[in-house]
């Protein structure tokens, strides 16, 4: 068991955070092995295309974020 009593807030909600979305990846790769790999080629895709667009929760904010290139 992992003692929690040392963790800075932060630390603590950076650990939940990791934790859950652990558990969701782990989620959504089973319930995925049902389909086919064409069925999940096609899912991943339509993913792809979903955050590329800029329609998703989140999008104006990494919009407006400035990019910065290596010199």
């Amino acid at each position: 068991m992992v003692d929690t009593g040392m963790d800075s807030p932060a630390a603590f909600d950076e650990r939940m955070r990791e934790e859950a979305a652990a558990a969701g990846r782990a989620a959504l790769e089973a319930s995925l092995q049902r389909f086919t790999h064409e069925q999940r080629d096609a899912f991943w895709n339509a993913i792809g295309l979903y955050y590329s667009t800029r329609r998703h929760p989140g999008a104006d904010e990494a919009a407006a974020q400035p990019t910065v290139t290596a010199v």
